[in-house]
C-alpha cells in the first residue's frame, strides 16, 4: 500500500501539473509566434499521454490494494463516501475524450487558439480527480455523512448523506493544498528534466531552447510555490480545530500553551524532544491569529491516541526545505531582475537540480507525515487501523504482485519515453 500510494502520488502530480504547462505555453507560443514554445507544449503532450496511461494503471492498483488490504474501512466508506469516486470516473472518461481529441487535433481547427482551448478540460479534469479523490481523505480526517455515534454504538451505518463528503470541514483545505503541491512538485520535476538537459547540451539552438523553457516553467513554479506555502500554512491552522492531537503532535506541543513559540528542529529523547529552537510567540499567531492565543497538547489526551512524534521531524523538513527553496527562488528573480541571467550559471543549474529531487522528497514526506499523524485512526475518531486492516494471509501473493508491477513500471515507463524521443530529432522540429 505503501509503495502503491508514493508512487502514485508522483504519477498524479505529474498528470495534475502538466496539463496546465502544455496549454500555457501552447497560448504563449501561438500569441507571440514562437516555435519554441509550441514544440515544447507538443512534445510534453506526448510524455503526458503515456503517464496518463501509467498513471490510470497506478491508479487502479490503489484502488484494488484499497479493497484488499482495508476491507472494513472500504465497507463503510463504500457506504458513506464512495460518491466521490463514482463522479471521479466520469471526470476521468472526459478527461481522456478531451485528451484523445486535444492529441490528434494539432493544427486542425482555424481557430488561432481552439486547439489550446480544447486542452482547458484536460487541465480542470486533472485537478478535479484530484479534488474528489482528496475528498475522501478530508473524510477520513473529519468524517461526515452518517450517524457517528449510532455506529460507534451499533455498528450500524445510518441517516447517510452521501453528498456529506464533499463539505466536511477540512475538504477545501485539503483540496486546495493537494492541487497547489501537486503544481509545486510537478513544476519543479519538469524544470529538473529541462535544466539538466541545458546542462549537458553543446547545441546553440538547443540550449537556447532549454534556456527558455527552464524559465517558462519556473515562473509557473514561483506561482505554484505561494499557493502552497499559503495553503499549507492553512492546512496546519485548520489541524488546530479539527484534529487537535494531530497538531499537537506535529507541533511538538506535550502541554497547552498560551504565547506558544514556534518550536523547530530538537531531539526526541525518551519521548520527549529537547535542544529545539523556539521562535516566540509564532505558533500562537499562526493558529489563532493572536499572540496570546491557547493551542493543544498531547497531555491533554490518552497515549493511545498519541501520533507518531516523529511527524514532528517530517514537519521540521518540509519548513526547512520549503524555507531554503523559498530563498533559492528569491536569489533566480532577483538575477533575473538585475539582468544577471541565472540559467547561464552552472552552480544555479545544478542547485535547480537538486531543488527539484528535493521537491519530491518533501511531496512524500508531507503525505506520508499526514497519514501518520491521524494514527491510530483510519477514519478519525471512528474507526482504527488495527480494526480495518485485512490479516488474512491470502493477500500475500496479490500484494507481491503490486510491489512487481510498481518495480517494473518505473524504469519501463522511463524507457518508453526516452525510446520515443530518441527517434524524434528536436532540431528539425524547431526548424519546421
Amino acid at each position: 500500500m505503501a509503495l502503491a500510494l508514493g508512487v502514485h502520488i508522483i504519477f498524479a502530480s505529474l498528470g495534475i501539473s502538466i496539463p496546465l504547462i502544455i496549454i500555457a505555453a501552447e497560448i504563449i507560443g501561438t500569441k507571440i509566434n514562437d516555435p519554441h514554445y509550441i514544440v515544447f507544449a507538443k512534445r510534453l503532450a506526448v510524455v503526458f499521454i503515456i503517464l496518463f496511461a501509467v498513471g490510470t494503471a497506478s491508479g487502479t492498483i490503489v484502488a484494488l490494494t484499497l479493497a484488499l488490504v482495508w476491507p472494513k474501512f472500504m465497507a463503510l466508506a463504500g457506504q458513506v463516501a464512495i460518491s466521490t469516486m463514482y463522479i471521479e470516473v466520469f471526470v476521468f472518461f472526459i478527461e481522456s475524450i478531451f485528451l484523445g481529441i486535444y492529441a490528434v487535433s494539432w493544427n486542425k481547427f482555424k481557430g488561432k487558439y481552439t486547439h489550446a482551448i480544447v486542452g482547458i478540460p484536460i487541465v480542470i479534469g486533472a485537478a478535479a480527480s484530484a479534488a474528489l479523490i482528496t475528498s475522501l481523505n478530508a473524510f477520513m480526517n473529519t468524517p461526515v455523512g452518517f450517524n457517528i455515534q449510532n455506529y460507534l454504538k451499533i455498528g450500524s451505518v445510518t441517516g447517510v448523506s452521501p453528498l456529506a463528503v464533499f463539505s466536511s470541514p477540512t475538504t477545501f483545505i485539503e483540496v486546495s493544498h493537494v492541487i497547489t503541491t501537486a503544481y509545486f512538485t510537478g513544476t519543479f520535476i519538469v524544470i529538473g528534466f529541462l535544466t539538466y538537459k541545458l546542462m549537458h547540451e553543446k547545441d546553440k539552438l538547443l540550449k537556447m531552447y532549454y534556456k527558455k523553457m527552464v524559465r517558462f516553467v519556473f515562473f509557473i513554479a514561483v506561482i505554484a510555490t505561494i499557493l502552497a506555502v499559503y495553503t499549507g500554512i492553512n492546512s496546519i491552522a485548520n489541524l488546530y480545530h479539527t484534529q487537535p492531537e494531530k497538531y499537537a503532535a506535529i507541533e511538538a506541543n506535550f502541554y497547552p500553551t498560551t504565547y506558544a513559540p514556534e518550536h523547530l528542529g530538537g531531539i526526541l529523547v525518551n519521548g520527549k524532544f529537547i535542544d529545539y529552537i523556539n521562535i516566540p510567540y509564532l505558533q500562537s499567531i499562526l493558529a489563532t491569529g493572536t499572540p496570546n492565543g491557547s493551542v493543544p497538547g498531547l497531555s491533554d489526551y490518552s497515549k493511545s491516541t498519541w501520533p507518531p512524534l516523529i511527524v514532528h521531524v517530517m514537519f521540521d523538513f518540509l519548513v526547512g526545505t520549503g524555507f531554503a527553496i523559498g530563498l533559492f527562488i528569491l536569489f533566480i528573480l532577483l538575477l533575473e531582475f538585475l539582468k544577471k541571467k541565472p540559467f547561464e550559471n552552472k552552480i544555479v543549474l545544478t542547485l535547480t537540480v537538486f531543488v527539484s529531487i528535493i521537491s519530491i522528497f518533501m511531496l512524500e514526506d508531507g503525505w506520508v507525515m499526514a497519514e501518520l499523524a491521524r494514527q491510530p485512526w483510519i477514519i478519525y475518531n471512528v474507526l482504527l487501523v488495527s480494526s480495518a486492516a485485512n490479516y488474512s494471509t491470502n493477500i500475500i501473493p496479490a500484494g507481491i504482485a503490486i510491489i512487481v508491477f510498481y518495480i517494473i513500471i518505473i524504469p519501463f515507463t522511463a524507457l518508453v519515453i526516452k525510446k520515443i524521443f530518441e527517434k524524434r530529432d528536436l532540431v528539425k522540429e524547431l526548424l519546421l
